[in-house]
């Protein structure tokens, strides 16, 4: 039903798929996943794929005969995009193929958006670390070097303080504005 749309990867049981997931990594696009499988079972592939984070990147959709309510849920918990019911009517299976596809598609495309936004606001914040250093070492005979290297070394030792204790809960985001802060 998808194959004329579609570049289809076959495996006969989860083994395979897991080998196929390994070997083609992002460039899958979506996973048909039925519970019973022989070697590894749905929810043993599921196990491993959110193991290896694979999970997040590539979608499942779960389609089985094995309708129980607890292995629904249990798909779901354990990450499934979709739960479809044999039988199945193809044309909706397809549509809801496609849809998944295209939400997944979307949202990578938002999270590139998103961290190349980050990247430049970063760029920008240290080149106007770099510009505020210079007036000052300018206006105030202080070091603009000596303001660059307070920032460096606090980004350092925040990095360093979040890895070696808990007593400080410190979001990345959180380091991130101290550093840009302390030069100031």
């Amino acid at each position: 039903m998808l194959k004329d749309d579609f570049r289809i990867l076959e495996a006969s049981n989860g083994r395979e798929c897991l080998d196929a997931l390994e070997q083609y990594g992002m460039g899958i696009s979506l996973v048909l996943l039925d519970i019973n499988m022989p070697v590894m079972d749905g929810f043993e592939v599921l196990v491993q794929m959110n193991r290896n984070h694979w999970i997040e990147d590539i979608p499942v959709v779960m389609i089985s005969s094995d309708d129980t309510a607890s292995n629904i849920k249990q798909a779901y918990d354990m990450g499934v995009s979709d739960y479809i019911r044999r039988p199945f009517d193809a044309q909706v299976v397809f549509r809801r193929v496609v849809n998944t596809i295209k939400l997944y598609a979307k949202q990578r495309r938002l999270i590139t958006l998103v961290t190349d936004q980050i990247d430049e606001k970063e760029k920008n914040n240290q080149i106007m670390i770099r510009i505020l250093s210079q007036i000052v070492e300018f206006r105030n005979g202080e070091s603009g070097l000596h303001v660059e290297h307070i920032n460096i070394l606090t980004g350092l030792l925040l990095e360093r303080l979040v890895q070696k204790t808990d007593h400080y809960d410190l979001a990345w985001s959180d380091q991130y504005r101290i550093t840009l802060s302390s030069p100031r």
